[in-house]
């Protein structure tokens, strides 16, 4: 299986303009990239990424008045390289929030996603 693209994505990033809908494209791209055998989907209405029909999804992400924020990301353990690259954005678990106002860490995002994907055999 490929990656399936969806039009309810594309119209929820729409919804967003300037800075905002470049951050959501921006992460939609690299979770494309990361998880490139998933189906994207719309659940709880943010995008979401499933490994097939009907499954739940492992990874999510959406827009907030002042915020940018990954779902369901798995926390690594205290040891690992990856805890010190989520904790400061950690704010609840499995969730990550990247600030409006702050430079978006492309690099550590693009981290913890391949720490995410490596949990799943997909």
């Amino acid at each position: 299986m490929s990656y399936q693209q969806s039009p309810l994505v594309d119209e929820y990033i729409a919804q967003f303009s300037g800075d905002t809908k470049e951050r959501l494209e921006w992460m939609r791209a690299a979770i494309q990239a990361t998880f490139p055998k998933t189906i994207e989907d719309i659940s709880y209405g943010i995008p979401t990424y499933r490994p097939a029909p009907e499954r739940r999804g492992i990874v999510h992400f959406g827009a907030a008045k002042d915020h940018l924020a990954l779902y369901g990301i798995i926390e690594a353990k205290k040891d690992h390289v990856s805890h010190e690259l989520i904790a400061p954005y950690r704010t609840g678990k499995g969730t990550l929030q990247f600030k409006h106002d702050e430079k978006l860490p492309k690099h550590t995002i693009r981290t913890i996603l391949a720490y995410h994907a490596g949990k799943f055999d997909m």
